[in-house]
C-alpha cells in the first residue's frame, strides 16, 4: 500500500538509482546505472533508439524491477501503485468510452473519494484544453488530442512526478506545441517531469536539465544550458552533431 502521499507544496520528490542494472537472459540492457534527480523543472533524458530510454522509464515506475542495484523515490522503492507518480508510455490505450469516463476511470482504481472526482475531472480536463471534447468517444479523436487525453488522466491524480516516454513522437507541429504548453503547465504547478525524446530542438525549448545515456549506461547529467553549450562526453558530442550510430 501507497504510505507517502506527497502535498503539490512539498519539495521536489528526490530519485536515487545506485548501481542499476536489468538483463534479460545473458544481455545487459541497463548496465550499472547512477542517477540522482532532486531539483525541479523538466529533466529530459536524451540518446538514440534503443540506448535504454524506455526501459529506464519502466524501472523508475516499477513497471520492472531491477537485476541489481537499487531504485528510490523518497527513501522509498516505485511501485505502480503509487499513484503521486504517473507513467505514460508512446502508445497509451483507452476505454472504448467517453474522454470523461477514461480519465475518470483512474480516480476509481486510486482510490480517490467520489466526491473529489467531478471537480478533478474538469480540472485536468480544462487544464489539457480538452473541456469540449468531455462526452467524445476516444474511438473519435485525432492522435494529438488522444495524447492530451492521456496527459488529463496523469493529471487528475494531481501527481507529483510525470514520466513521459517520446509523447510526441508522431505528432504534427500544432499538435507538439500544444502538448509542450501543458507539460510546461505541469512544471508550473511543482510537478516534476521526466521525459525521453531524441528531439534535440524539444529539448532545448523544455528540458532544465539533461541525462544523456548511450547504450544502457549513464553516460552524462548536466544543466540544460552546460550541456547543449558543449556535452562533456564524446558519445553526447556525437550525439548533438547528428552522428548516425
Amino acid at each position: 500500500m501507497n504510505t507517502y502521499k506527497p502535498k503539490l507544496t512539498d519539495r521536489p520528490v528526490s530519485l536515487c538509482m545506485i548501481d542499476v542494472s536489468y538483463r534479460i537472459k545473458n544481455d545487459t540492457l541497463i548496465n550499472n546505472f547512477n542517477l540522482q534527480l532532486t531539483s525541479p523543472g523538466t529533466s529530459i533524458i536524451l540518446g538514440h533508439n534503443g540506448s535504454g530510454k524506455s526501459l529506464l522509464l519502466k524501472l523508475l515506475h516499477g513497471v520492472i524491477v531491477p537485476s541489481s542495484g537499487s531504485i528510490t523515490w523518497a527513501n522509498q522503492a516505485p511501485s505502480v501503485r503509487q499513484y503521486w507518480r504517473t507513467l505514460l508510455l508512446q502508445q497509451p490505450t483507452f476505454f472504448n468510452q467517453t474522454v470523461e469516463y477514461n480519465i475518470g476511470f483512474v480516480l476509481r482504481i486510486a482510490g480517490i473519494p467520489r466526491s473529489e472526482h467531478q471537480q478533478r475531472c474538469q480540472h485536468a480536463l480544462e487544464i489539457c484544453g480538452l473541456s469540449h471534447l468531455a462526452r467524445r468517444n476516444t474511438k473519435c479523436l485525432s492522435g494529438g488530442e488522444l495524447q492530451k487525453v492521456s496527459l488529463a488522466r496523469a493529471w487528475v491524480l494531481k501527481p507529483r512526478v510525470i514520466l513521459l516516454g517520446e509523447p510526441t513522437v508522431a505528432l504534427d507541429p500544432p499538435s507538439v506545441i500544444s502538448f509542450e504548453n501543458i507539460i510546461q503547465q505541469f512544471e508550473s504547478s511543482n510537478t516534476k517531469v521526466i521525459m525521453t525524446t531524441h528531439d534535440l530542438a524539444q529539448a532545448r525549448r523544455l528540458a532544465k536539465e539533461i541525462v544523456f545515456i548511450d547504450k544502457g549506461e549513464m553516460i552524462e547529467q548536466s544543466s540544460a544550458e552546460k550541456f547543449f553549450a558543449g556535452p562533456a562526453s564524446r558519445q553526447a558530442q556525437n550525439f548533438i552533431s547528428g552522428e548516425l550510430v
